[in-house]
Order: C-alpha cells, then structure tokens, then sequence
C-alpha cells in the first residue's frame, strides 16, 4: 500500500475538520405536527414571540413552514409547522407523506393533541399510517423523538385557572386544583394510548452532567449523555428515586421525555417546561447552545393581557344596566 504524501495527509486533515465543523453547526430541527386547529402555529408564536398566521375558523398552514431561531452559542434551531391533518381525504394522504419525512429528518416532534377533545382516534390512525411502514426498531427509534403536547388548556371549562399577579407587570397562570387533577389525568390517558405500546424499544435521552454509573441493565451512558431503554412511568420513576436518590434529577429528566404535557398559548402555561423537554431531547450539546431560550419568561404574561381573558361581565336585562365588570376592576 503507497504511503500518502504529505500534500494529501494536509488535504485529509482539512476535510476531517471540515465535516466535523459542519456537524457540530449543523441545526437542530423541530417537526409540529397534529390535527388541524390544534393550535401548532399559535405554540410556535407564543414560544418564540413569532407571527405565524393563525385563524379561528379556518386552517392557515396549508404547506410546511419553515422558521429559524438563532442559538446564543452559534448554531440554529428549525422548527417546522406542518399542515394539520383533517381537513379532506386527499389532503390528509398528501400530508401524512411530510408528517413521514419529517418525522425521520427531526430531531424533536411535537405532536399536538386537543386538550379538549376527549377522541384519540383519529391521532392513532394517523400515527398508524406513518409508522406502518418502518420496522418495529424503527418505529421506536422515531417514536422516541414524540413529545405529545395537550394544547389549548385553557379552553378547558369551570372551575376558574388561577391568576397570579407577580408584580406590576407581569402575571402568570396555574390551573386550580381540580383543573390540574383533570390535566393529569388527560396526560395520563395519552401517555398510555400512545406511548405504551411501544414501550418494547422506546428510549429515552439526556445529557449526563456528572459521573453517573447505575447497576441496571436499562441503562446505558457515556461521557455525553445517558439512555433509559423501555418505558419509564411514574411507578418505575418512584422506584429508581428510592433505590439511587443522589440521581434524581436525571431520572426526572428522562421520565419528562414521556410526558405528555398539557400547555396553553394564551395563558402561556407549561412553556418552559415544553422548551426544557425540547433542548433535553437534543442532548447537552443543545443545552449549551440554546438555553437562550430557557428561561421563566416564557410562563409569564403582562399582567393587563392576562386580566382580558377574565372577561367576565354581569348585567341585569330588565334594567338594561351593567352591575359588574371584571375587566374594569382593579387587583
């Protein structure tokens, strides 16, 4: 075998740097998927304080779109929001081929589920036909990369959320407590009829920010990050506590990977949670470059906003009069 000349190790050393340099900056992506009128568009905006175009009675992403976001470390971060399933039968068959491909290019999928509509069916359908034609490994592989996400928690009805008011400025939502129990409920419910099923090869990931070392064969990690293999739920997450308490902030990070999180765009509920799921599944790597993005802003809204959707108003019909206004009182 020729030995190489030194003009060609050069070469070659300059093409290893390269390609490692492009990987290293390559972009995270972000697939949006679900029905249409989930809200997709309207959690992309409240998150990053973006314009998609969003309507209330008709179905605005009719094409896949495409938004960048900068990282403070370099690096970017695309979220794709997806046409919403549902509209017609043929839209739906042309759909499901980008919810397919995007679903293998991601990194992260978020799917959007209607936290008030209590029918899972056509959502595993869906899920069904995009999987149908993967091996049983892979469908695991992709379906660890699913982040179900309960949207529009606000719409659900009585008893009253709860309005904090922080300062003078700001204010923040949080659902009373049989409001909550429900939430937990619902995300019981989807965690079950989505992700048990696969619980045979489904994984999860996070960084590993020390030297974590477990005597259990459903874990495995390196220098970087550390992998659950099955379904870890809440019983399993209680018992690995008990038995490895100095590891619980990791086990807390990979069993929020199979969380099905309940959020609201309006009230802004549960958005940081979401962003952290999101920049865990991504590794450290992400964590570094993007916790731009982590911070308890994203739960909070101007306090004057947030009174609006009180918009409760009492009046009396024989007298034709307003006795109460909940906009107009002050807190």
């Amino acid at each position: 075998m020729q030995a190489l000349s030194q003009e060609q190790i050069e070469r070659l050393k300059k093409e290893a740097i390269a390609s490692f340099v492009k990987a290293a900056n390559a972009p995270f992506i972000v697939a949006v998927i679900g029905q249409t009128g989930v809200g997709k568009s309207s959690l992309i905006n409240a998150l990053f304080n973006t314009e998609l175009k969003t309507d209330a009675v008709k179905p605005c992403t009719m094409t896949v779109e495409k938004v960048v976001f900068k990282g403070n470390k370099g690096g970017e971060l695309w979220f794709y929001d997806l046409p919403g399933i549902g509209e017609s039968e043929s839209a739906d068959a042309r759909y499901l081929e980008d919810y397919k491909q995007k679903l293998i290019e991601a990194d992260v999928v978020l799917w959007c589920l209607h936290c008030d509509n209590r029918s899972v069916t056509f959502d595993v359908i869906a899920l069904n036909k995009i999987l149908a034609s993967f091996s049983l490994e892979k469908q695991a592989q992709l379906m660890s990369k699913i982040t179900f996400v309960l949207t529009k928690a606000d719409t659900l009805s009585h008893p009253a959320w709860l309005l904090a008011k922080l300062d003078n400025t700001w204010g923040m939502f949080a659902p009373g407590k049989f409001t909550r129990e429900i939430l937990d409920q619902k995300a019981e419910y989807y965690q079950e009829t989505f992700l048990r099923p696969y619980s045979h090869g489904i994984v999860s990931r996070t960084y590993n920010d020390g030297n974590f070392k477990i005597d259990d064969p459903r874990f495995s990690w390196d220098t970087y990050s550390i992998v659950f293999q099955g379904f870890m739920d809440a019983t399993t997450l209680s018992e690995l506590k008990a038995n490895y308490p100095h590891y619980q902030e990791v086990f807390k990070r990979l069993y929020q990977n199979y969380q099905v999180i309940p959020c609201s765009s309006s009230f802004r509920f549960n958005l940081n949670k979401l962003m952290l799921v999101i920049v865990n599944k991504m590794g450290q790597e992400a964590i570094a470059r993007f916790n731009n993005f982590l911070n308890d802003q994203l739960d909070k809204l101007p306090f004057a906003k947030a009174k609006e959707y009180s918009n409760l108003i009492v009046i009396d019909p024989n007298k034709n009069r307003k006795l109460f206004d909940l906009t107009e009182t002050r807190i």
